[in-house]
């Protein structure tokens, strides 16, 4: 019979590294977003031979599981690491490489796929006549970027940079299969240890669930200023 004080506890003790599992999430959003961004720029101005390897990156990435390129990560980065530290002589131990690195390196490349998508959209959505009448009225190209594409794209790539951090944060129930415990990860270690999965994992869907939410009315309240300021 499903215990409402047991789920109460799990509540309690996975909330505890709901913190951990956000920072974890900023982290990889904002560095799959910066590559994302330069993957943006090589495809827009078609750079000889580097947007061929874009491409073929993207699929890769498309097309891949992120399950399978988490296990690849994991045996392959620590010995890629030990052959470029090598080079500039430095000794590492492939063994001694944590597998949060392993986690933020996969989750950025894979999300860099989507976010540059994202970015495109974003930018390509501020008309070309906006861009006009902002040179005609003697704006340089930093002034135009940060006063007419910058606030408009960023209207429009809210939502989706949203998306992309609520999916983040489910992808990371991932990294508990190389060590790395997150939400999902604590759930299953609570449920373990009370032997009441259910329990468990009925509060780790809680949890989700009210991360979600909350996330969904701070970006609502902050997309709705944005569009009265500008």
């Amino acid at each position: 019979m499903f215990k409402f004080d047991v789920m109460a506890q799990d509540f309690i003790g996975i909330l505890m590294v709901v913190p951990k599992t956000l920072l974890l999430a900023i982290l990889i959003l904002f560095l799959s977003t910066i590559l994302g961004g330069v993957i943006a720029l090589i495809q827009q101005y078609r750079i000889p031979v580097v947007v061929q390897v874009v491409k073929v990156f993207k699929s890769f990435l498309r097309g891949t599981p992120a399950v399978v390129l988490l296990y690849l990560m994991y045996y392959a980065l620590p010995q890629i690491a030990h052959l470029l530290l090598k080079i500039v002589g430095v000794e590492f131990n492939p063994h001694n490489l944590n597998p949060v690195v392993v986690v933020i390196v996969t989750f950025s490349l894979t999300m860099s796929a989507f976010q540059s998508e994202i970015i495109r959209g974003a930018f390509m959505s501020v008309s070309e006549g906006q861009i006009e009448a902002a040179h005609s009225l003697g704006y340089n190209f930093m002034q135009t970027l940060s006063r007419v594409i910058m606030p408009q794209a960023l209207m429009e790539a809210l939502p989706d940079f949203l998306n992309s951090y609520m999916v983040i944060i489910k992808a990371l129930s991932l990294a508990f299969l190389i060590t790395v415990v997150d939400i999902f990860a604590q759930a299953k270690i609570m449920g373990a240890m009370s032997f009441r999965y259910l329990e468990a994992f009925v509060a780790a869907a809680l949890i989700y669930w009210l991360i979600s939410a909350i996330l969904t009315a701070l970006i609502n309240r902050y997309e709705l200023r944005l569009r009265k300021a500008y």
